[in-house]
């Protein structure tokens, strides 16, 4: 339910859905569907060039590369990489994987892993999808390329959660358990704001070391700003996404202390 939602209002799904409709009410009200279908063809657009994902980089991206200085001054225990999805056929594997998304944030816990000596812990569990069959959960599947590929030893693992919050709550659960209450997070740069407020809420003092950045840079007078392609549907789709799980998770915070303060 929650995957055919997102199909159908993220772009592209919603400028197309906002379409379909605009063609039903053209039949009886002309004026208003014409408008409509207007409108969709030019948000349909829009969701699909660089400039509007540049644009919306600037807006959720808000955390810039982790440096020593701030590493060294917070003095985390581990490293946490969030996982980013998984590919469930992968026939040159001979097994499901990992996600490009998830890969990429791995290949950044390594390097960050290597620099300071800290363990690694991955988080991820069974998708909520049920298109996608998982013979494993994610933080397994992770935890196999980081120590057969990246030779990683003694990885952590976090099997238990579907979503952000729950990547939280139960890696917060095995850190506190050790001892542990300041971590360098790894996700991408996108989904890095609720992530850190998903960590901070569950008790974990957070060093942002986000990786997988959209470009924000603003180049309104060339021409690849403004021509649709499939990075820029996929960054805009990722992006929207990432900037509608913000507002939901903090409105949910809020209805949370509503109901507390009552």
């Amino acid at each position: 339910m929650i995957g055919l939602l997102k199909a159908l209002l993220l772009p592209p799904g919603g400028p197309i859905l906002l379409g379909m409709v605009a063609l039903g009410l053209l039949r009886w009200r002309r004026a208003a569907g014409i408008a409509l279908l207007m409108g969709s063809v030019v948000l349909t657009y829009l969701c699909s060039i660089g400039l509007t994902a540049n644009l919306l980089s600037r807006v959720v991206q808000t955390y810039g590369p982790v440096t020593a200085e701030a590493i060294s001054a917070g003095r985390p225990g581990a490293i946490v990489v969030l996982g980013g999805g998984i590919e469930p056929e992968a026939p040159e594997y001979d097994h499901e994987t990992v996600h490009l998304r998830t890969l990429g944030r791995i290949r950044y816990a390594v390097r960050l892993a290597r620099q300071t000596g800290l363990p690694l812990l991955a988080s991820g569990g069974y998708s909520y999808a049920p298109s996608v069959e998982q013979e494993a959960p994610e933080a397994e599947l992770m935890r196999r390329v980081l120590e057969e590929e990246f030779g990683i030893a003694a990885v952590l693992v976090e099997a238990t959660s579907h979503n952000t919050w729950g990547n939280a709550v139960h890696s917060a659960a095995m850190l506190k358990a050790r001892g542990i209450d300041t971590i360098l997070l790894v996700t991408q740069a996108a989904h890095m704001r609720r992530a850190v407020e998903s960590f901070q809420r569950a008790g974990i003092k957070v060093i942002p070391a986000p990786t997988l950045f959209f470009s924000s840079k603003i180049e309104l007078f060339r021409l690849a700003s403004w021509i649709p392609s499939v990075p820029s549907i996929d960054a805009v789709h990722y992006l929207f996404y990432e900037w509608f799980g913000l507002i939901w998770y903090r409105w949910q915070e809020g209805q949370s202390s509503s109901g507390r303060s009552g």
